[in-house]
């Protein structure tokens, strides 16, 4: 009798302790969330800045707590910035965090001559085109006529895309656009295209011309596959 008594003893106290232990985590994780301590005073805000103002992004996390801030408490802010891929939280415990953003690659400098003053803007990788007068290095294309055909800027995207995984210096490549034929120099090569289609096969063609041949002259397309060289 003694001894069942003995064991119903042990048994509560088990009870009681592993009670006590999760007790006790529920009471550490109830003070870290609302503690002071962890509560975020410093944000620091990494790459696009000059599609985004920081402060938008700065604003939602000071004040809360560490433990709950993750990207998607920016998610608001960032789907008004089409250009931004991802963003990636650093947390500097107990209450600084680092927030990387990640735009889609830049992938053509776009200058518009069909009005009066000229527009300028870039092509990003998911074929946004955001209005910007700023000089970078990448492949240019100027439009001198129009009306630009429905899904251009997927054209521009497959063009440049496919011509970045040959050996060749794809920033060294401008464009012309005139409403009907789709023109570009690469060094001293002058390529006609024909109209602006099919161009990530036409790409494919010339990447591959241009990667194991030397050519100074003139190239014509007169199918998405086959070209007339004439070089030197």
């Amino acid at each position: 009798m003694e001894n069942e008594f003995n064991e119903q003893e042990k048994a509560s106290y088990r009870l009681f302790l592993i009670f006590s232990f999760f007790l006790l985590i529920v009471l550490n994780a109830a003070f870290s969330l609302n503690s002071t301590y962890f509560r975020i005073s410093k944000v620091e805000v990494v790459g696009s800045s000059e599609v985004i103002d920081e402060t938008l992004l700065i604003k939602p996390a000071l004040g809360q707590s560490i433990w709950l801030v993750n990207s998607d408490t920016f998610s608001d802010e960032i789907l008004d910035i089409p250009i931004i891929e991802k963003v990636t939280i650093t947390k500097e415990y107990p209450n600084e965090i680092k927030i990387e953003l990640t735009s889609y690659d830049k992938i053509l400098s776009i200058t518009d001559l069909r009005s009066s003053i000229p527009k300028k803007s870039i092509l990003y990788k998911n074929m946004v085109e955001i209005e910007s007068d700023k000089i970078i290095n990448i492949p240019s294309l100027t439009i001198t006529n129009g009306p630009v055909p429905i899904g251009f800027n997927g054209e521009m995207v497959s063009l440049i895309m496919t011509i970045k995984s040959y050996d060749l210096d794809a920033d060294a490549f401008n464009f012309i656009y005139d409403g009907y034929s789709f023109t570009g120099e690469y060094k001293d090569t002058v390529i006609n295209f024909g109209p602006p289609l099919d161009l990530g096969s036409k790409s494919s063609a010339l990447g591959s011309l241009l990667e194991n041949s030397e050519c100074r002259g003139e190239i014509r397309f007169i199918s998405k596959e086959d070209i007339i060289a004439d070089c030197e």
